[in-house]
């Protein structure tokens, strides 16, 4: 069995123009003109945390649509699946037939349901026909330690937290702290926050933050779904 799935390895190509950033802001700090390229420094560190962020939410979309594939290719049965992996399958349609107040409003989205949703619901046998990632994924973004946890709680993995800790032991805390970090400075350059920058050390540790929560990650949903729903790589 390979030690990480294929998501994993594409993200760690991916992750790789993080460090193209990062090493040329490095290169101008070191030069004697560092000054006069401060500006061009900050630049790039702060697109560095930008891509650096927005490549750690790829990675978990693409686990969980690599799963949500595995799943369906592999045909498991519905019993293993957890009762809120439905909901999440179907979520933008259920909300709008809760939101509704008007009674032929709401039978036009209960038809709508029926009429697009009705196969993933039948009650046996395994899934049916293939799960829209997109529809699954909805709502999940700015991959802070709790969203993600979040987010692999639509599969039923409820003890993320506690294995991510098992596995990293004293350096779970600090791993969970400078990820959010990450989203946090990404979040206020994306908001035009000029202070929110980094220097190309800092930079640099932060991708390693992201490589060893990713890394991580990989190892305890691989392994909780071979065990709980189905192998994914």
């Amino acid at each position: 069995m390979p030690r990480f799935t294929s998501v994993y390895g594409e993200f760690s190509s991916r992750i790789g123009e993080v460090g193209l950033l990062r090493r040329k802001a490095a290169s101008l700090e070191r030069s004697r003109a560092s000054l006069q390229h401060g500006p061009e420094i900050r630049a790039l560190c702060r697109s560095s945390v930008v891509l650096l962020s927005s490549h750690i939410e790829a990675y978990v979309k693409e686990l969980g649509e690599h799963t949500l594939d595995s799943a369906h290719a592999q045909a498991i049965p519905r019993s293993r699946v957890s009762a809120q992996f439905f909901y999440y399958v179907s979520r933008e349609r259920i909300e709008n037939i809760r939101s509704g107040s008007q009674p032929e409003v709401i039978a036009k989205n209960v038809q709508t349901f029926v009429d697009n949703e009705l196969l993933h619901w039948h009650g046996a046998g395994p899934l049916h026909g293939p799960i829209s990632s997109s529809a699954f994924n909805s709502g999940f973004s700015n991959p802070k330690f709790d969203r993600v946890r979040a987010y692999f709680g639509r599969f039923g993995y409820a003890d993320f937290r506690k294995d991510f800790m098992r596995v990293l032991g004293p350096r779970g805390n600090i791993i969970e702290t400078g990820l959010d970090a990450i989203v946090n400075t990404r979040n206020s350059i994306a908001h035009g926050d000029p202070a929110a920058t980094k220097t190309p050390a800092e930079v640099k540790l932060m991708e390693e933050t992201a490589k060893e929560f990713c890394r991580t990650v990989d190892a305890i949903f691989s392994n909780w779904c071979r065990r709980s729903l189905c192998k994914i790589r």
